[in-house]
């Protein structure tokens, strides 16, 4: 009779099936790569199924793989919640590692983990902010905040908010040139790009009933919305930017909302991706809660515009 696996192989099992690698899952867990695969191995042997395919360039979960995946990530769970339940009586500890795009963590992620921490003593914070995808498990993140069109099969995803973009422009750049009462207007005007606003050469625009295509002349197109931002505020032209990244521009007069009628007719979402066994972890948990909360269906941003010049809220494509 075969003995029972034990929560340290089931355990083993679960990382290398969230990172798709046994070396991964070996670095996760700071153990050889020898070991992980001996573990593997007997739990194989114990069980008398196969759970992975291993090829020189992928693993693959089996069928039988894949079940015991799913119930063991409920067990590790239960497990964990079992095990928190107790660790609620003590204040929350230990270090909380993130990665999230430039620009979101520099202007509004980073107010909003001061505001954590200063309620959570015991509690430290390490933020990478990289606008590349990062793989999770292999640079050891607890959570990643995204603002992207699709979440990772492999992340579990929690929708914080939409992201809205708004067609914007310095004060003395509007002063100084033809005056901009209508999207087709644009067409005239220097522009700054953003390559995922901006289809074959066209501004999108969404006004309470109809949406327009324009063709614009663009001027300056990077991948990133801080310098196109800084190129916006420095007079060079018309730039399509997100409103979190500019509302506090705008209700300051320091950037002046373009043709406000309208908004970009494309909008992205914010989201805060894990593997589903961090979950368990109450310091990732209570940090996403904060983040529900402090973001909300109507971000503070959003609330911003609303209040200081009220700026219409339209129904947007979601990408």
């Amino acid at each position: 009779m075969k003995s029972f696996a034990s929560l340290t192989q089931i355990t083993i099992f679960v990382r290398i099936a969230e990172s798709g690698s046994l070396s991964a899952a070996a670095r996760e867990l700071n153990l050889s790569p020898s070991a992980v695969s001996k573990s593997l191995a007997q739990l194989e042997d114990r069980l008398g199924v196969l759970l992975v395919k291993r090829t020189t360039r992928s693993l693959t979960l089996t069928d039988s793989g894949r079940i015991i995946f799913e119930r063991a990530n409920d067990i590790l769970a239960d497990l964990e919640s079992t095990l928190d339940a107790a660790r609620q009586l003590k204040t929350l500890q230990g270090n909380l590692r993130l990665t999230c795009s430039i620009a979101f963590g520099s202007k509004q992620l980073t107010p909003i983990m001061g505001r954590y921490l200063g309620g959570q003593p015991a509690v430290s914070a390490s933020i990478v902010l990289d606008d590349r995808l990062t793989n999770l498990v292999e640079e050891n993140f607890d959570l990643a905040i995204r603002i992207t069109s699709r979440t990772d099969s492999n992340y579990a995803a929690r929708k914080l908010a939409a992201i809205h973009w708004m067609y914007c422009a310095a004060p003395d750049y509007l002063d100084s040139n033809e005056p901009i009462r209508k999207p087709a207007h644009l067409a005239g005007h220097r522009c700054l790009a953003y390559p995922g606003m901006t289809a074959n050469g066209t501004w999108s625009f969404l006004g309470k009933n109809e949406t327009q295509q324009i063709a614009v002349r663009t001027v300056l197109d990077s991948n990133s919305s801080l310098a196109l931002y800084e190129a916006a505020l420095q007079g060079h032209g018309v730039a399509c930017l997100p409103t979190y990244l500019v509302a506090s521009d705008i209700v300051r007069g320091a950037l002046r909302i373009v043709v406000p009628e309208y908004r970009a007719a494309i909008t992205h979402t914010l989201y805060a991706m894990y593997y589903r066994s961090k979950y368990s972890n109450a310091l990732v948990r209570s940090f996403i809660d904060f983040l529900v909360e402090n973001i909300g269906e109507n971000p503070p941003w959003e609330r911003a515009l609303q209040e200081a010049i009220g700026v219409p809220q339209f129904e947007v494509e979601t990408r």
